[in-house]
Formats: structure tokens, sequence, C-alpha cells
């Protein structure tokens, strides 16, 4: 079993990630900025949506980087052979 960074990005998990962010706006709107909680669920539900590109972006490029990085590992090793 390998690294799960080795493991390409997936909308599930970006949506999991995105649900928890968004839990947590809403429960810093209602506890610490006193709003409504059907506004702070609008708000919340926005910002999940908004939440799931920027997260799958975010893990395309760490992976994709990862990627890079072991290749030009991989290619440094087997220059030195």
């Amino acid at each position: 079993m390998g690294d799960k960074r080795d493991r390409p990005p997936t909308l599930t998990g970006a949506m999991a990630r995105s649900g928890f962010g968004a839990a947590i706006f809403f429960i810093l709107l209602l506890l610490i900025f006193k709003q409504a909680i059907f506004v702070a669920l609008g708000l919340s539900a926005a910002m999940f949506l908004l939440y799931i590109p920027m997260s799958l972006a975010l893990d395309r490029f760490m992976y994709r980087r990862r990627m890079r990085a072991q290749a030009r590992e991989r290619a440094e090793r087997k220059a030195k052979q």
C-alpha cells in the first residue's frame, strides 16, 4: 500500500474537505458572527459550492508537483547507476 499522496485527487475527496470547511464556516457564522440560522445556512451552502473547485484545483496542483518530484528523483537515481 503506497502513500495516500501518490493517488490522484478525486471529486469525492474535494467534496468531503469542502463539507468540513463549510461546516466550520457555519458554526463560526452562528457562534461568533451571530447570524440567523437561515443566513448561516445559505452562506455556508455557497461556500461549500465555492470550496469544491478550489479544493480540487489545489489537490491537483499538489499531486502533479509530487509526481514531477518523484520522476525527477527516479531520473537522478537512474543517471547515477
